[in-house]
């Protein structure tokens, strides 16, 4: 199957309008001749009728013509030509007494010109006005017609002789175009070879400015594409650093007890190795999960991959009842406090979900040990937007870290409990990917730590 050209797609939107410049060439050319052949063989009808009205005043020609004049006046090969001579007092004089006489509602004066229908032919038909030189009272009408078969050849004729110098025309401005065509889309070569000559890894933008006015729209649209490919590697790349850092640590140790079991397979050795794994892989195992959520937040941005209408409130309110048994079981009290319903946003229910329950496993991990209230509240805004908020009474966080928190890896030295230092990280990304804004403090009673998450009005409404 051939390919498309636009070489050829450019050509024929050009050939298209030529072809049909030449069908209405031809239909002008058609009707112009006809109108010079009317001219003339008019200005002939014309200067027949007034040669036969001098013959009929001579004295050669008094009363009635000859019959050699009649032969001379009606020969001709193509068409039928007839005449008439009438008195205005005495009729017909000579010629056919059936041709019509001229219509007028004012005074015989000037030659007129006439179109008749008789028997399915149309005649052409000229009159002149002459006074009867026998009697002064009297007018003379002379009328000579002939069909317009001539005409037709005439015109007919003309078509064919300018037809052919149109249709070079035609072809020498098609090679024309097709020389410019060639020659215009040659402004391409230099962005095909840019990005030709590219290395496989160089995706920065474009240069637009040889480009042409028509181009910038493509050359825009590779730019976008590669500034998303970019982006794109950058966040695998980051994805793959992550990983790596969170994962080197956990797996030396796993090699760690692994060796110092098979160096003392005693049973206390073992039982203690093992678990040292089973804190060891579930540390890991928490990671890869935090990582992949990390990674789905930090997917391309141009929108939301799973948006949707929903209730903010009916979400909270069931992640919140779902993990109070986590929450008694470390014998904290986690509560809800906030409509049941009529929170309406667009969000991602699963992005949302994964946000929440990393504020609440945060707040959970660093509340105050023994006596830990965690409280999730939400609420309406006056802007029409709403605020999700996770407070807890744990020790809270130093003024002058609080700038850092959501940072990837970041973690309060000297906290006491182990984690990937991924959540907050999270949670911002998740945040970001709804337009939503992310803020830390501390409770109104000046312990723990309060985070909010302002959803703007946009959002709000569906």
């Amino acid at each position: 199957m051939r390919k498309p050209s636009l070489k050829r797609r450019l050509l024929l939107f050009v050939a298209a309008p030529l072809l049909a410049v030449l069908v209405c060439g031809g239909i002008i050319s058609y009707a112009i001749g006809m109108h010079y052949a009317n001219k003339v063989y008019d200005r002939w009808l014309l200067d027949s009728a007034r040669a036969i009205g001098q013959l009929v005043n001579s004295d050669a020609g008094r009363n009635e013509l000859s019959e050699q004049a009649k032969i001379l006046l009606q020969f001709d090969v193509n068409d039928r030509i007839v005449f008439a001579v009438r008195s205005m007092r005495y009729g017909v004089l000579a010629g056919d007494p059936n041709l019509p006489q001229p219509h007028s509602d004012t005074p015989y004066t000037d030659p007129r010109m006439s179109t008749l229908h008789e028997n399915g032919q149309t005649l052409r038909m000229a009159s002149v006005f002459l006074p009867n030189e026998d009697d002064p009272r009297d007018t003379l009408v002379i009328s000579t017609a002939e069909t317009v078969r001539k005409r037709h050849v005439l015109a007919r004729e003309l078509l064919v002789a300018t037809v052919p110098i149109e249709l070079v025309l035609i072809g020498v401005a098609m090679l024309l175009v097709w020389l410019g065509i060639n020659r215009g889309l040659r402004v391409l070569e230099p962005l095909a070879h840019e990005i030709r000559m590219r290395e496989a890894g160089d995706l920065s933008p474009l240069r637009t400015i040889d480009a042409p006015l028509e181009v910038q729209p493509l050359v825009a649209t590779i730019d976008a594409l590669l500034g998303r490919l970019d982006r794109m590697l950058r966040q695998q790349q980051r994805f793959i650093a992550d990983a790596a850092h969170q994962l080197r640590t956990p797996l030396a140790g796993l090699r760690l007890q692994a060796e110092r079991a098979l160096a003392d397979p005693t049973p206390e050795t073992i039982r203690e190795a093992l678990t040292h794994v089973e804190r060891l892989s579930a540390g890991t195992a928490r990671a890869a999960g935090q990582l992949l959520a990390l990674a789905r937040a930090q997917a391309p941005d141009e929108a939301l991959g799973a948006a949707a209408p929903l209730d903010l409130a009916e979400l909270v309110r069931d992640e919140v009842a779902a993990r109070v048994p986590e929450a008694m079981a470390r014998g904290a009290d986690l509560g809800y406090s906030g409509p049941h319903h009529g929170v309406r946003i667009i969000g991602d229910a699963v992005l949302l979900r994964e946000m929440l329950g990393n504020l609440i496993d945060n707040a959970l991990r660093y509340g105050n040990r023994g006596n830990t209230v965690v409280t999730v509240a939400l609420q309406p805004d006056s802007g029409n937007g709403c605020v999700l908020s996770v407070l807890d009474n744990g020790p809270g966080v130093a003024p002058e870290l609080i700038p850092r928190l959501g940072e990837r890896f970041f973690r309060i030295v000297g906290s006491g409990h182990e984690g990937s230092g991924l959540g907050l990280a999270i949670v911002r990304e998740i945040a970001e990917r709804h337009g939503a804004e992310l803020s830390f403090g501390g409770n109104p009673d000046g312990r723990g730590l309060r985070v909010e998450i302002r959803f703007p009005p946009m959002l709000q409404h569906i």
